[in-house]
């Protein structure tokens, strides 16, 4: 296709969530005809079991985790898929002809996707969040994201124009996959024991971890206003994402169903702990300000050491689930 030719954007119904890359995958699948919810994409991706504090709540925490790791569970709920990953930061301060080679080889690869009506998943359109790519027009994506859901306008982004602090990343879902349930199951159950036993670094830290240091950050108040409200929205859904997931699969295995059932509990009780903190400190914040009330933070740290265990609880049942003799299929 020339440069200035335009592709009629297709039609999609964006699934909402505070979590953007579960919002746009899950609305990539439906279009390509896969059923399923934000509940599903989340976790048997393992997006749901993700939380990552950075020592000042800064809101990149919800999207640092491995993205390739993301790509299985996918392909057990009925696609293949295809990831294509820069790895060096385009955003503003971090712009170069290697970062810029980067978005003319994704925006092309996007173009294939959706002249084979293909919508696929990018990452930051206009601010570090993911949409779905559903057009193109001359050198620009055409997207749908969370603006849409706001009632703001969504105009084509250049491709080189993409706001992508750790790299340029395209998500494309080509062909139908079929995976067992019970195999799709026992995946999401190992990556939520993984998710929350992964490593921190630098200023990251995840699971137990992640509870604790944000815990620290807002009682030394450097916890920033905005990232604190963000972390707190994004990590409270993914807990309920976690309840229902579980919930569901307990009906589905019922040699597991006591403990699946009491997994879905316990992060059930984590979920209204974190509602309870993002109610405390509501989206946006105070961007650039420090938390600094007293009596929130006080009750705030309660709630997450009350989340962390009832998480902790969570992940130890599952791990007896994985260790348990499955039934054969």
């Amino acid at each position: 296709m020339e440069m200035n030719a335009t592709m009629v954007p297709m039609k999609v119904e964006w699934a909402q969530a505070w979590l953007s890359w579960v919002a746009a995958t899950t609305t990539c699948l439906r279009a390509l005809g896969v059923d399923c919810d934000q509940i599903d994409v989340a976790g048997y991706s393992g997006y749901a079991f993700h939380l990552c504090v950075d020592a000042k709540l800064c809101p990149s925490g919800p999207t640092v985790l491995s993205w390739d790791s993301l790509c299985e569970g996918i392909r057990n709920i009925g696609r293949s898929t295809n990831m294509y990953y820069g790895g060096q930061c385009h955003c503003e301060g971090f712009i170069t002809d290697l970062t810029r080679a980067h978005c003319h080889t994704a925006f092309e690869l996007a173009k294939a996707e959706v002249l084979m009506e293909r919508p696929c998943v990018i990452w930051g359109a206009y601010v570090p969040e993911f949409a779905a790519v559903t057009g193109f027009t001359g050198d620009s994506y055409i997207v749908e994201s969370f603006r849409g859901c706001m009632g703001q306008e969504q105009p084509p982004i250049r491709f080189d124009e993409v706001n992508a602090p750790g790299g340029v990343y395209l998500f494309m879902l080509p062909d139908k996959t079929e995976t067992p349930v019970h195999n799709a199951d026992r995946h999401a159950i190992s990556r939520a024991v993984a998710m929350w036993n992964t490593p921190g670094f630098a200023t990251y830290r995840y699971g137990a971890d992640g509870y604790k240091l944000w815990a620290e950050a807002l009682q030394a108040k450097r916890a920033d206003g905005g990232g604190n409200a963000y972390n707190a929205a994004c990590y409270a859904e993914g807990r309920r994402f976690a309840n229902v997931f579980f919930g569901r699969m307990a009906k589905r295995q019922e040699f597991a169903a006591e403990k699946l059932d009491l997994a879905s509990k316990r992060y059930g009780h984590a979920a209204e702990a974190m509602e309870h903190v993002a109610m405390l400190f509501p989206f946006p914040g105070g961007w650039g300000q420090p938390v600094a009330d007293d009596a929130k933070i006080d009750l705030a740290c309660k709630l997450l050491m009350e989340a962390q265990e009832a998480e902790s609880q969570a992940v130890s049942l599952l791990a007896e689930v994985i260790a348990m003799e499955w039934p054969k299929q």
